[in-house]
């Protein structure tokens, strides 16, 4: 059984950051933002700030690094100890860029797994310059083993793809990916991906080329599986753990083909999360960009061409919005905030359709758009601080606004209908994240649990549908039954505690706030009506997750939360049948 991890709420990630010389000196919090800190930014010191220099923060030279690959070194022989003596092959026969990975059972080898992630998690959380300072002369070896072994849940086999598989099936394959993933996150050129293809077949292929193409056929085979025990996801486990021999060759610092192939690797685990943990994979990626600069858009200066750039655009809004999806779903902190970002969206057609009644729009767009009427919202209500929210309704107004223009102009475009129904999900399920912050000094009034209560609703109802056919299930990836959990999580708690409020006919009285922006309108039901719509809630909740299960698994969150889900739909139907025969 496929146990996920519960990770806890994370409201700032500026732990294990060095300070620049200025916030050392005057002993100030430094955020670590390049290429100027934001007390720098704001006391006017930028052109003192060192985190956009070359110079090493004092005391925090290549030692740190060096501390770095001892300590792992170190670890990886307690680990292979612990398993000599519990009887087990030494881990000295598996090659030096899986130590870290190998699935470990015993209690003193998880404690050592344990110890490495948090190590190297610390390390990915530096704010460092890949192309000039941290990174520089770091093994390639190392790199690749800093990324891989904290995201590594169960290790891939070691896979020789001997025999390609017919032209046409490959080019199925990549089409697929092309027109579902790619299309959200077109941080590769078509040209690209086929150029890869053809050199594969040609017998010349390049490291990246192999990763690239077989991660992709990876990726789709993932997707058409059903359950992970037939042969499409065997498929893809095996084409992913071909390429694991390149990882050396491929993950490099201070290079952008090294981000897309990162972007790749965070596709796959949102397709595979028995063996990969996406959250540290698009922190990564996230992390890559930022230092190598993608964050800010260069100056005019530089005369990049527009090819160029608009590459560097789309690879900079595939890491944000993947590293805004994945801290979304685990309700953790961005890899960066909007405000040190500078970037124009990527160029993407949008001129009038003939019929005049519909806008071209390109998903990717739509996706990009949807993350920044979110990001600002969830800044604020998860990570502005430990300081306790007594009034979060300014926020969450303006947050539903926005998300509410956002979701009519996306009514308006062209967008497929079902990446359409997948979007609105999204949308609904950042409402209700939105909604549950952690940082109230007291749970929402009864009107914000009512919008919880319509916001569930509207979203199992939507997910519902998708699911049912067994084609737009090739769509959900392993957040969709992540955001399923957390939404029925939700709304059990809900009616446990206002039960009476969702399913009676009192009205919920109006919050006292300093908004200035009206409130988010409540769905006109009688209470009648929310009775049933509670009982049909939970049941299609519950079906949505059993027909994800049979790709990814029970979430930890659902094991006990079964059984509550069960309760309240007993609770409900036992009072809708009394209801009834009172009538």
């Amino acid at each position: 059984m496929l146990t996920w991890r519960t990770p806890q709420i994370i409201r700032t990630n500026y732990g294990g950051i060095s300070a620049c010389s200025i916030c050392r000196g005057k002993k100030i919090k430094c955020d670590g933002l390049v290429p100027v800190c934001s007390p720098c930014r704001k006391y006017r010191k930028e052109a003192e700030c060192t985190n956009g220099s070359d110079k090493f923060a004092q005391g925090k030279e290549r030692s740190y690094v060096t501390a770095l690959e001892n300590r792992i070194g170190k670890l990886e022989r307690d680990i292979a100890r612990a398993k000599v003596e519990n009887g087990e092959d030494t881990v000295s026969k598996a090659p030096a860029t899986s130590l870290a990975s190998t699935a470990l059972t015993t209690r003193g080898q998880r404690k050592e797994e344990s110890h490495l992630n948090e190590l190297v998690s610390d390390f990915g959380f530096l704010s460092v310059n890949a192309t000039s300072r941290d990174f520089d002369g770091l093994a390639q070896d190392v790199f690749a083993q800093l990324i891989l072994a904290p995201s590594t849940l169960v290790r891939l086999p070691l896979v020789e793809m001997d025999v390609l598989p017919s032209r046409h099936i490959v080019t199925s394959l990549v089409q697929h990916y092309i027109g579902h993933d790619l299309a959200l996150y077109p941080f590769l050129s078509e040209a690209k991906i086929f150029g890869s293809v053809e050199a594969l077949y040609e017998g010349h292929a390049s490291p990246s080329d192999e990763w690239t193409v077989f991660l992709i056929l990876a990726i789709s085979l993932a997707s058409f599986s059903r359950f992970r025990e037939d042969i499409s996801y065997a498929e893809a486990v095996r084409y992913a753990g071909s390429v694991q021999k390149h990882a050396n060759m491929v993950l490099l610092p201070g290079s952008l083909q090294a981000i897309q192939m990162m972007l790749l690797l965070v596709q796959y685990s949102m397709r595979d999360p028995r063996h990969f943990d996406s959250w540290y994979l698009a922190g990564a990626a996230a992390r890559m960009t930022v230092d190598l600069g993608l964050h800010q858009d260069p100056p005019r200066s530089a005369k990049m061409n527009e090819s160029q750039l608009d590459l560097r655009r789309r690879i900079f809004y595939s890491v944000y919005s993947l590293d805004r999806a994945t801290s979304m779903v685990h309700r953790r902190a961005f890899s960066c905030t909007d405000d040190s970002t500078n970037v124009e969206e990527p160029k993407f057609s949008s001129a009038m359709s003939v019929n005049h009644t519909t806008q071209r729009s390109h998903p990717a767009t739509e996706l990009i758009q949807l993350r920044k009427a979110a990001s600002d919202p969830y800044l604020s209500l998860y990570q502005s601080g430990p300081d306790v929210l007594n009034d979060p309704w300014p926020t969450l107004c303006s947050a539903h606004l926005a998300l509410d223009e956002w979701e009519h102009r996306l009514c308006r475009t062209d967008v497929q209908e079902t990446q359409k129904s997948l979007l609105r999900t999204e949308m609904l399920y950042i409402k209700m994240v939105l909604l549950s912050p952690t940082r109230l000094s007291r749970p929402l009034e009864e009107y914000g649990q009512l919008l919880i209560f319509d916001h569930a609703y509207q979203y199992s109802q939507l997910m519902s549908s998708l699911v049912k056919d067994g084609i737009n299930v090739t769509r959900c990836t392993s957040y969709d039954l992540l955001r399923t959990t957390f939404v029925a999580q939700t709304i059990v708690g809900v009616l446990a505690n206002y039960e009476d409020l969702c399913c009676g006919e009192a009205m919920p009285s109006i919050p006292k706030t300093s908004a200035t922006t009206d409130l988010p309108r409540l769905i006109a039901f009688s209470g009648c009506e929310r009775l049933v719509l509670a009982i049909t809630m939970l049941s299609m909740l519950d079906g949505v997750v059993q027909k994800l299960n049979g790709k990814y698994g029970w979430p930890v969150a659902w094991i006990s939360l079964k059984p509550r889900l069960d309760r309240a739909y007993a609770t409900l139907s036992a009072r809708n049948a009394r209801e009834r025969g009172y009538n």
